[in-house]
């Protein structure tokens, strides 16, 4: 199967700038399994590990993004951001059931 490449992000920002749209995209995915977890402790009163996980790491990314982009600014720098989502189509080990 052929994978897709959309292109995200490709520019040049300002600090404020990148760290409003990079923080945006973060926050978002913290938010997403936040409710991710809440919901499959809700449904099935378990822990959803893998959003767990995520959360944990999103927000290792979010402090560093911060720290670099404070660097940036002390330094009177652009910041250049180019992100492309790779979207790949795995078939399943099993078919699905109607």
């Amino acid at each position: 199967m052929e994978n897709m490449d959309v292109p995200l992000i490709a520019g040049t920002f300002e600090c404020e700038d990148a760290n409003e749209l990079l923080l945006s995209l973060i926050n978002y995915k913290i938010q997403f399994h936040q409710f991710r977890h809440f919901s499959a402790q809700e449904r099935f009163g378990v822990n959803d590990e893998v959003s767990q996980t995520r959360m944990r790491e999103l927000a290792k990314a979010r402090l560093e993004i911060i720290e670099y982009l404070d660097l940036a600014k002390s330094l009177n720098c652009l910041v250049s951001v180019q992100s492309t989502l790779s979207i790949k189509l795995l078939p399943r080990a099993q078919p699905l059931r109607a």
